[in-house]
């Protein structure tokens, strides 16, 4: 009887288990020759964690982009998939949709203080997705990135084609916010 009850348990201790991650921080990144603060201080040197938006952007002189932090579970992950919520605005209701890139980069930032100063643009991209209608949703797998995070963390930038896409963040409160379907 008890080979017959280990056997039947197999089957569920060798199922996968998917957890939902929400971002464990987030920030805008200036990366421009622009001035802000009624042109007093360059805009790469604010730091622009801790909003309640964060925001990606290409423009002529102007280029922003999403920073995203996780903190993983201790399983080495089979499946990893960034989703990426409805924005929270776009350049306008008739707009298009766009085409999101995510490239992997370095744990080595403080929501509170990261800015195109002290965060270096260099990033490995990992993919991308276009997302048809400015309201929709997508995802991207990352699998790669989770499966080599150090300290079982792992940074994304999130780049757009569009002009200017914003999404909720962290300090938003609300749920739909940048998360991770992580796979183990």
């Amino acid at each position: 009887m008890k080979l017959s009850l280990a056997a039947a348990a197999l089957p569920l201790a060798l199922g996968a288990s998917t957890v939902n991650l929400r971002v464990a921080r987030d920030a805008t990144i200036s990366y421009n020759g622009i001035m802000c603060n009624y042109d007093t201080v360059p805009c790469t040197a604010i730091p622009f964690g801790l909003q309640n938006k964060v925001t990606t952007f290409r423009g002529n002189r102007d280029f922003e982009r999403v920073l995203l932090g996780f903190d993983l579970p201790t399983n080495k992950p089979t499946k990893c998939v960034l989703r990426i919520p409805k924005p929270s605005d776009n350049s306008g209701p008739n707009a298009p949709g766009y085409a999101l890139t995510v490239s992997n980069t370095d744990n080595v930032w403080d929501e509170a203080s990261v800015s195109g100063y002290n965060k270096k643009i260099d990033g490995t991209l990992i993919g991308s997705v276009n997302v048809t209608a400015p309201q929709d949703t997508g995802s991207i797998d990352v699998t790669a990135a989770c499966a080599n995070a150090t300290n079982y963390k792992i940074s994304l930038f999130v780049d757009t084609s569009f002009p200017l896409i914003s999404f909720n963040s962290l300090q938003s409160g609300s749920k739909d916010i940048f998360t991770l379907d992580y796979t183990f």
